[in-house]
């Protein structure tokens, strides 16, 4: 019988939901319908997505300079753009060997350049701005763009979580077209990654926090909004009646008639970028792809949490596991999850440490008022929660990774735990430190609401406030 995606991808990950990973599980032979959005690495609060961002733009606008200087040969290299199949995304239903279109796309990127000398002299702040000038280039191509210059980084976040997840890597995997940002030079390499169990080919994985069904800069929402504008404005000047209806744009078949106005009037542009940026808050990575039932993962994760026996024995099988719910219940509002994450000299170990990148409240009042963009979960496997089990998880929190932190543990802390909790809140001041408990029953709670499709968030809002109003 043929194998579907879905069976396809559990070779990959046996056991694992695309809930419980910070990544996009490929389905070996069958893209993935997003793409990654460069928008959700600028609107980050995470400095290295921030810069990942900065890396991209360095990359496209060199290429635009060598073109304002006449260099065509040079900008053809650094404007080369192949389909990245190794990531396994995209719009269509294709298969995912690539369409061969890196040389056809660098000549259609100068084509757009060459007949936008407003756009050059400007240079791009989005490379998603290029759907808007050229007929050619849509949303699967501003993937690909990205998914090349930041290839690099991909490599290291797909080892590092093979490493977390214990997937196996084959050694000297090849990979064509890295990106070297410091020489701004392509270059291969081999490297130890996944590899399809189909062909054989290196796989790189994609953070879920970067991808999008549509960019947030895309065509047909600049048509709808800016172009719309931009149309009623020359009905109005020509005295003609000033609404524009859906039926009056131009169809897609049109879009050259709208880019030959775009590449002249780079201020529609400018003002559709300005408007989508100061909406960023809005722009939210996609769930649509992720089809597994969330009712029937919360039911897995509860069964895999009391097969787990409290003590010693299996204390790393519930520090993995209290991974995974983490990425259940918050992904992508705290992000890269990250086990047994070690200071440089060795001298502390946290078990898990996010990364906040939440538009949520409640997150954005955490990395605030807690001064941190990092939020702690200890995972201990016990039925019996102790004072130093606090006293060590108080000396971890500080201006590193900031104050707030979580325990996870068994059973609800006694009275005793409780009131030492709140005397590392007195004895903290002025930078309060906050140490948050949850026990097995509460975790229950939050994979319910999490089933009902209600944010988690919401709960640790409530369960914040109550220690908040409870300590003395």
């Amino acid at each position: 019988m043929k194998k579907t995606p879905s069976d396809l991808h559990s070779l990959l990950l046996p056991g694992i939901s695309q809930y419980d990973v910070d990544f996009v599980i490929p389905r070996v032979g069958v893209d993935v319908p997003v793409g990654i959005d460069p928008f959700l690495l600028y609107k980050s609060r995470d400095p290295e997505y921030r810069q990942l961002h900065e890396q991209l733009l360095l990359a496209f606008n060199a290429g635009i300079a060598a073109i304002e200087r006449g260099d065509e040969t040079e900008a053809l290299r650094i404007l080369d753009f192949p389909e990245v199949s190794a990531i396994g995304l995209g719009y269509t239903q294709r298969s995912k060997r690539g369409s061969g279109v890196g040389t056809h796309l660098s000549h259609l990127i100068l084509e757009t350049l060459a007949g936008s000398p407003e756009l050059r002299r400007r240079g791009v702040h989005h490379v998603e701005e290029m759907q808007l000038v050229s007929a050619g280039i849509g949303p699967d191509r501003v993937s690909d763009i990205a998914a090349n210059v930041l290839k690099e980084f991909l490599i290291a976040y797909t080892q590092r979580q093979c490493e977390i997840w214990g997937l196996p890597l084959k050694r000297g995997a090849p990979v064509h077209h890295i990106y070297d940002p410091s020489s701004e030079k392509w270059k291969d390499s081999y490297e130890d990654l996944p590899v399809s169990p189909v062909d054989g080919s290196a796989i790189l994985l994609v953070p879920r926090r970067i991808v999008r069904v549509l960019p947030w800069i895309n065509y047909d929402d600049f048509l709808r909004t800016e172009f719309r504008a931009y149309l009623s404005a020359k009905q109005e000047s020509a005295r003609r009646p000033k609404n524009v209806r859906q039926s009056d744009l131009p169809s897609d078949s049109d879009k050259r008639r709208v880019v030959t106005i775009t590449r002249g009037d780079v201020g529609l542009i400018e003002r559709y970028v300005k408007a989508r940026e100061s909406n960023a808050a809005d722009a939210r990575p996609a769930f649509d792809y992720i089809d597994q039932d969330a009712c029937k993962e919360a039911e897995i994760l509860k069964g895999k949490l009391a097969a787990i026996k409290p003590g010693r024995e299996q204390a790393a099988e519930y520090q993995r596991l209290v991974l995974e719910i983490l990425n259940f219940l918050f992904n992508p509002e705290l992000i890269d999850g990250q086990p047994e994450v070690r200071t440089i000299d060795g001298t502390e170990r946290r078990d898990i440490i996010f990364t906040n990148d939440s538009d949520e409240s409640f997150w954005i009042y955490v990395r605030m008022v807690h001064d941190g963009i990092f939020v702690m979960f200890e995972a201990k496997n016990t039925n019996d929660l102790g004072l130093p089990e606090i006293n060590q998880t108080a000396t971890y929190l500080g201006d590193r990774i900031g104050r707030l932190g979580v325990i996870l543990t068994r059973q609800a802390p006694g009275i005793n735990v409780e009131r030492k909790i709140f005397s590392v809140w007195n004895d903290s001041a002025p930078n309060r430190k906050v140490i948050l408990t949850i026990s097995d029953s509460q975790l229950g709670e939050l994979m319910d609401l999490r089933c009902k499709n209600l944010l988690p968030t919401k709960w640790m809002q409530k369960h914040y406030r109550r220690f908040r109003t409870s300590v003395q």
